[in-house]
């Protein structure tokens, strides 16, 4: 996990199971808006969320 955070601590962070953070993180369900948001705030990244939470390789097969 980025930041050297794990995904059980960020999941308690944002009052999250870790077992729908882990479903989250895995692209089987979808990240609120919310919760993008707060864990952007977690890790103090400068990053946007779009960038955070981007998927490289659906991107490169979106523009392909």
């Amino acid at each position: 996990m980025v930041k050297g955070i794990s995904q059980k601590l960020l999941a308690q962070k944002i009052g999250m199971g870790s077992t729908t953070i882990s479903e989250k993180m895995n692209g089987k369900q979808d990240f609120k808006l919310k919760e993008c948001l707060e864990i952007k705030k977690i890790l103090k990244t400068d990053l946007t969320v779009d960038e955070l939470f981007a998927w490289k390789d659906v991107e490169n097969e979106i523009l392909s």
